[in-house]
């Protein structure tokens, strides 16, 4: 598969976990946080098309880049299977603190310094992942 479709496939992954930045943060992901990638555009995908392994890991990889107020993303809402393996890349111009809402994971990114973010999507709904400082919405997450 394609990095762009793998992109596009994460981002719509992680736009279905953010359904709302102010919603609940009930928890209940296995996370890991460390620094990432990331990449384009909008729409919605299936987490089969996603899945990738990416050094080691084994599961939907969604990726975003910041720039200014920009955001690029494969998709704008990433459709999940309950209780598969996500990884969250985000790059940025700018230091901030990446959060996955729902999952209440967070993860710092800097110029040069992308965030990841891995966990297991095992709580069903729509999730907002965003840029915490700023607000701005990168995707979300469609755990289902």
């Amino acid at each position: 598969m394609s990095r762009s479709r793998r992109l596009v496939v994460g981002v719509l992954a992680v736009c279905c976990l953010l359904g709302g930045c102010g919603g609940g943060d009930e928890g209940g992901g296995t996370a890991t946080t460390t620094a990432a990638t990331s990449t384009s555009s909008g729409g919605a995908t299936s987490s089969t098309e996603a899945a990738s392994t990416t050094a080691g890991f084994s599961g939907v990889v969604v990726e975003a880049k910041v720039t200014g107020n920009q955001v690029e993303t494969a998709s704008r809402r990433v459709r999940i299977d309950l209780g598969q393996k996500v990884r969250v890349q985000v790059e940025a111009d700018r230091a901030e603190e990446v959060h996955v809402h729902g999952y209440d994971l967070k993860g710092d990114v800097a110029p040069g310094k992308p965030a990841v973010i891995d966990f297991t999507a095992n709580v069903p709904g729509v999730f907002e992942v965003e840029l915490e400082v700023s607000g701005l919405k990168l995707f979300e997450l469609q755990v289902q």
